[in-house]
């Protein structure tokens, strides 16, 4: 029997279901779907919200069953109580009936779909219940984070400043857009979208706007022009640290997808020619391309390479160097939900040596007097300021200026590390 008739029901549950269920067994995220871009706003919501509140409603299915159901029912199951306890709108003769339904289409057994909707029916006449029982549990389960990372954190910061990032990390994400200097020279022509709100970063003049959630940034006056980059506010700390003047010669080693270059060739003026982006992805490095180009930055060479295929005479080292080192993410988590299921100690000890080799390879690109930035998107101290002091103490020649830790939420943006370092000799 054709089943086209019946996927158009509710495709959104359809979808969801299927996207979580390859993020499950294959680790594939989402957005890297090819069917992501025709996913509905319901679809996207339940999906992003999953994987958001992936712990606490595990922890809702071990408190509502026996025993742990099969792992084929699982995305079926948070889809279902995704929608009748987190999620605001959704009617429940939806949230139940059509989620069944859905689940009979993703290959859950008929047998256990009866165990499914006596679940969703039983979470309908407790949700208050169920909703204050989850505000009783232990932090990672009301959060919704692993163990070991609120432990990492209480150690490092506290339990109150735990509990602020845990509850950053739980809520929706902006979407900011930041106003070029092609749109300062347009400003008086570009209108923003109602709802749009102003993020002065540092206490700056405002180059940061919030949009409202409903809106395309495509859809923002002369975007096609370059007169925004979409970028959080938290990604302008590096590049204004490392300070880059006309003039110097620049490098920005580990460079896509492009938002803090596009700060140092502004930085630079028309003089961007003398920066050096480079990234060792050949896929990153096209979008990145492609972002220079539609910033109008034509000048700026991109280099497809790792930092040890950058070969430059010694009467052109570089007077600054802007390095954002691959790292564990853990400051991003609100905008990426999915990757704090993928922390590990073992990956967090890899990315440690290769952050450290990478400052090793950038010093040896870099001219006496010269300056380094280097920056994270991690607020782990091993990533971040302990690698620092290791680093610079095995490198009496090198001095640290100044470096700061942004925790998730601190200015309303995500976190993120930057430590300014001057090589003296």
């Amino acid at each position: 029997m054709n089943s086209e008739p019946h996927l158009s029901q509710s495709p959104e549950r359809d979808q969801a279901i299927r996207l979580l269920k390859d993020w499950i067994l294959k680790g594939s995220l989402p957005t890297d779907s090819g069917d992501w871009q025709n996913c509905s706003s319901l679809t996207r919501e339940i999906v992003w919200t999953c994987m958001r509140h992936r712990g606490s409603l595990d922890a809702w299915i071990n408190h509502l069953s026996h025993k742990r159901p099969s792992q084929i029912m699982i995305p079926s199951l948070w889809v279902g109580l995704c929608q009748i306890l987190l999620l605001d709108g959704v009617p429940e003769h939806a949230a139940v009936h059509e989620t069944l339904e859905a689940a009979k289409r993703s290959g859950v057994p008929p047998a256990r779909i009866g165990f499914a909707n006596a679940l969703f029916r039983r979470t309908l006449r407790e949700k208050n219940e169920l909703l204050s029982w989850l505000e009783n549990q232990s932090p990672e389960i009301r959060y919704s984070h692993p163990k070991m990372l609120v432990d990492r954190w209480t150690a490092s910061y506290g339990e109150e400043k735990t509990e602020e990032i845990l509850y950053w990390n739980q809520q929706r994400s902006f979407t900011y857009a930041r106003i070029t200097d092609i749109g300062r020279r347009l400003r008086s022509d570009l209108a923003l979208p109602e709802g749009s709100v102003p993020h002065a970063f540092g206490g700056s003049e405002p180059d940061f706007y919030q949009l409202p959630r409903s809106f395309s940034p495509q859809e923002l006056p002369d975007f096609y022009e370059g007169a925004w980059y979409i970028q959080d506010p938290s990604t302008s700390m590096a590049p204004r640290l490392l300070n880059v003047q006309p003039g110097e010669r620049v490098l920005d080693a580990c460079a896509a997808p492009g938002g803090k270059t596009t700060l140092l060739a502004e930085a630079l003026g028309d003089q961007s020619h003398l920066l050096l982006a480079c990234d060792p992805n050949p896929k990153r490095c096209r979008r990145l391309q492609e972002n220079l180009d539609r910033m109008q930055f034509p000048d700026v060479k991109v280099n497809s390479t790792e930092i040890t295929g950058i070969s430059v005479p010694n009467d052109e080292l570089f007077d600054a160097i802007l390095l954002d080192v691959p790292c564990s993410n853990t400051g991003v988590y609100q905008r990426r939900p999915d990757a704090k299921w993928n922390f590990r100690r073992k990956l967090l000890t890899g990315l440690i040596q290769l952050q450290y080799q990478i400052l090793q390879d950038a010093l040896l690109l870099l001219k006496p007097g010269g300056r380094l930035v280097y920056s994270t998107c991690s607020i782990e101290e091993e990533e971040t300021t302990r690698q620092m002091e290791n680093w610079l103490g095995q490198h009496p020649e090198c001095s640290l200026e100044s470096q700061r830790v942004l925790l998730p939420g601190e200015e309303n943006c995500d976190g993120a590390f930057a430590a300014l370092i001057r090589k003296n000799s």
